[in-house]
């Protein structure tokens, strides 16, 4: 049990002990003393307006051939490269303009238990609509914008975020209370390396996803689905003799029997024949610490993340042999217990920012073999071709579960020869390059801020 002083009671409508024993109230102090030092606070919402649409009724595509836009959820905006959930039908969905993303909008997460980062839209994530679950921040000026972004993802700036979420089961956050967020401002000199990181962080990211999406699409017209394939809800029938040991429908999907009869004759193989398969156990006693005393391990879902959301820290000690657990630059992992209509069976590659982190048993590790490329492995994985097989494959009751027998039968088209592959191995690394030069802008920001508190505490 924690307990504090409470002097300011009158001047805040709070009550809730959690907002002034958090670490936001101490945030809010710094600031004070950073304004002290000679920062001038401003108000977030004088730089532009934070707002979120109404809430809508999804209303979906009916049919392929509807004029639809791609729908993301909240925490897809934090991935690599975020998917679309669902489509929404154009002409059906009311105030779909609304919903619609623009380059340049900043969002914020403002509803569930982890509040995340802000992040920027660029040109990738402006091809989708996003709900009422996303304050939007619009700022004209470029500079500010990127400044802006740095100092809320700040570890201070996400402290003072955090300390105005109100609800009893659903942490809340509303539009009202980011634009009274104060915002501190630098010199002009240190505003300037900020905001040039920042940048070059945004763009780089851009350039990344934009080429990645760029060579998938290439690959899927190489690669398409069999065409006239039959739809599930019209049935099908399975000779006794090839049920082999599975009863669910989904592994016997026709579609999935048409895709793998398609690649034989092209002359495709199994993946195990490219790449070996290590899926380490996935039950041991966790034991987190603190970033400084333990390894960052990833989980399923954060294998798809650039920014892991609730990333902890495992002590080496709590696991037999922790080199079964470790990540390698150039792998290929996916997430292999989850939901098979979710992130389950999606592809990641291990960037050099993350080489030597840990990564659960609930990840699955496609280690290329000698000669394989992994820009290749990782499109192949990810086409449709591939996911159909490995999602039918899935098995379990609450959760799905993919084995290493099951990802390594599954058949990859035909290697091919083409530059594409090299691009993406790139693209991979500027991920890294983005993340590394996002981190620079918040230190270089935490280090002016400190610097400041520091003068204003002698």
């Amino acid at each position: 049990m924690r307990f504090g002083t409470i002097r300011p009671l009158l001047l805040t409508e709070r009550m809730d002990p959690q907002y002034f024993l958090s670490p936001g109230v101490r945030a809010r102090a710094r600031l004070e003393l950073a304004k002290k030092a000679g920062a001038h606070l401003e108000r977030l919402g004088d730089y532009g307006p934070c707002w979120k649409p109404q809430r809508f009724k999804r209303i979906y595509a009916a049919r392929s051939e509807e004029d639809a836009v791609p729908y993301l959820r909240p925490y897809d905006v934090f991935e690599y490269l975020p998917r679309s959930a669902d489509m929404l039908s154009r002409k059906r969905t009311k105030r779909l303009d609304s919903y619609l993303l623009h380059r340049g909008m900043l969002l914020q997460t403002c509803s569930g238990r982890n509040l995340g980062p802000t992040v920027a839209v660029d040109d990738y994530l402006a091809t989708f609509a996003l709900g009422d679950d996303m304050i939007r921040i619009e700022i004209a000026d470029e500079g500010l914008r990127y400044y802006v972004l740095a100092f809320l993802q700040s570890s201070i700036g996400q402290e003072l975020i955090k300390r105005d979420k109100t609800g009893s089961v659903i942490d809340h956050l509303s539009s009202s209370h980011m634009e009274e967020q104060f915002i501190p401002r630098l010199s002009s000199e240190a505003e300037g390396r900020i905001v040039g990181e920042m940048r070059s962080a945004i763009e780089l990211r851009e350039r990344a996803r934009v080429k990645i999406a760029k060579h998938m699409e290439e690959y899927e017209a190489r690669h398409p689905l069999p065409r006239g394939a039959r739809s599930l809800k019209d049935g099908w029938s399975v000779r006794f003799e090839h049920l082999r040991a599975r009863l669910d429908a989904a592994s016997h999907d026709p579609t999935v029997m048409e895709i793998r009869s398609s690649i034989e004759k092209a002359g495709g193989a199994p993946l195990g024949r490219v790449a070996r398969v290590n899926k380490p156990a996935g039950r041991y006693k966790t034991r987190y610490v603190g970033s400084d005393r333990g390894a960052p391990i990833l989980s399923g879902s954060q294998t798809l993340q650039a920014w892991p959301i609730k990333l902890q820290h495992m002590h080496l000690a709590a696991l037999k042999d922790a080199d079964r657990y470790r990540l390698k630059e150039g792998w290929v992992i996916l997430q292999a217990d989850g939901r098979a209509e979710e992130g389950l069976a999606v592809p990641a590659v291990v960037t050099p920012d993350r080489d030597g982190w840990l990564a659960s048993g609930h990840v699955a590790r496609i280690i290329p073999q000698e000669g394989t490329d992994p820009g290749w492995l990782f499109m192949a994985v990810k086409s449709e071709v591939v996911q159909r097989q490995l999602k039918a494959l899935a098995r379990g009751s609450v959760q799905d579960a993919l084995y290493e027998e099951d990802i390594s039968s599954v058949l990859l088209p035909p290697a091919e020869q083409t530059g594409s592959a090299a691009e993406v191995r790139t693209a991979w690394r500027t991920f890294a390059a983005s993340q590394a030069a996002e981190t620079s802008a918040r230190e270089i920001l935490e280090r002016e801020l400190s610097a400041l508190v520091g003068d204003a505490t002698h």
